[in-house]
């Protein structure tokens, strides 16, 4: 990390933190499954969350060039913490397929926005490196993320486990509205 800037370094941080309240979508299945959604119906689930996040994006990035990319990766990380509550609090199976179309927002608004944003942080000698560095930032949280989320859903039930991934979503946010300069978004 010695030749990255502090400003990358601090959002290798902030994404590790996010990350370790976004565990694997196998628990949105899960959950869709807990709350009757029938098996067969799963993959339909699935091709619409993967539909909204094709249509969303092109408009999402395309966004983050006009706004700037920390703005867009807030707003996107809300969408999740929004979406994950949603999960917590949902009692029936309709609640299901809106969150999880929704939740396809989310990756429209952040997957190609993280990655320019990365793009935006370093110079462009150190791009190569630092997309593999921030993948492995992603990493680091995911797996005990997972875990995490699967011991708060035994023990406590599904409620607590999305609250958790949830909260940590927001103080994600709030750390990159706080920790990162604004003159690292980049402004078209």
């Amino acid at each position: 990390l010695k030749p990255f800037n502090r400003d990358f370094k601090i959002f290798l941080s902030i994404v590790i933190l996010f990350t370790l309240g976004n565990s694997s979508d196998a628990f949105l299945i899960l959950r869709a499954k807990n709350l009757g959604v029938a098996e067969i119906l799963v993959p339909i689930l699935w091709s619409a969350l993967h539909i909204v996040k094709m249509l969303s994006s092109m408009p999402g990035s395309a966004w983050s060039d006009k706004v700037g990319r920390k703005k867009v990766i807030i707003i996107g990380w809300l969408v999740y913490s929004i979406i994950y509550f949603g999960f917590a609090f949902a009692k029936t199976q309709w609640h299901v397929w809106l969150l999880f179309a929704f939740y396809g927002i989310y990756f429209g608004l952040t997957e190609g926005t993280e990655k320019a944003f990365v793009a935006d942080l370093v110079p462009a000698e150190l791009r190569g490196t630092a997309y593999g560095v921030y993948s492995f930032a992603i990493g680091i949280g995911a797996f005990p993320s997972s875990l995490l989320m699967g011991k708060l859903w035994d023990s406590f039930g599904p409620m607590v486990a999305f609250s958790f991934g949830s909260i940590v979503s927001l103080i994600a946010m709030i750390a990159l509205w706080s920790f990162i300069p604004k003159h690292t978004q980049q402004k078209v």
